[in-house]
């Protein structure tokens, strides 16, 4: 684990779990024990993961994103303790990347003689100009063309948005799967409505 964080300079932090995104802060880094103590928002869903399960929390941390992996065990009703299995890493990325989180979208693809259309349910963790994290409840094929299509919340209003994209890398959690990925094209409405959401 990484030493010399001043949890009164965290922000958004986020506990990923099974299906669940939850928001909250960081109460508390112990690194002679290796845990994390996370406390969820009083608004947050009631969380039915089994004990020991794995998951991941990201937090802000003067301007750099940071993330830790461990074995959750909840502390009901509103806490968790991460015994932490990894150190605390910066998400090296190049562009400002929004924490949605948990937005609904559509991840569609053809397949046979007669190019059949299929489509998977999935969910955006947080997105940039050039790429997103999903969430989504079976395994992509690196070989395999999809696409991706949602819609943003903007003002009181929400804009479409469509992307056909490649895949950078994946984790999984069972029976979920997370996967890194980059946007290889998309038309001139959703690059607009895409840099709208991201300027919100």
């Amino acid at each position: 684990m990484t030493v010399g964080i001043k949890l009164e300079e965290v922000k958004n932090a986020f506990l990923y779990i099974d299906n669940s995104i939850i928001e909250g802060k960081i109460t508390e880094i112990d690194h002679t024990e290796k845990k994390v103590l996370f406390e969820f928002n009083p608004d947050s869903p009631t969380i039915t993961a089994e004990m020991g399960k794995r998951g991941e929390v990201f937090f802000e941390y003067k301007g750099n994103r940071y993330f830790v992996s461990g074995k959750v065990f909840f502390q009901p009703p509103l806490k968790a303790l991460i015994v932490v299995e990894s150190n605390i890493e910066i998400e090296r990325r190049q562009y400002f990347r929004k924490e949605t989180p948990a937005l609904p979208a559509i991840v569609s693809y053809t397949s046979g003689v007669f190019k059949k259309r299929r489509d998977i349910k999935a969910t955006v963790l947080n997105i940039c100009e050039k790429g997103a994290r999903i969430e989504i409840s079976e395994p992509l094929d690196k070989n395999t063309h999809y696409d991706i299509e949602t819609s943003f919340p903007y003002h009181h209003t929400k804009i479409d948005f469509k992307a056909s994209f490649s895949i950078k890398n994946f984790r999984q959690y069972r029976n979920i799967f997370i996967y890194g990925i980059y946007f290889s094209e998309m038309d001139i409405t959703s690059e607009t409505n895409l840099k709208k959401y991201l300027m919100v």
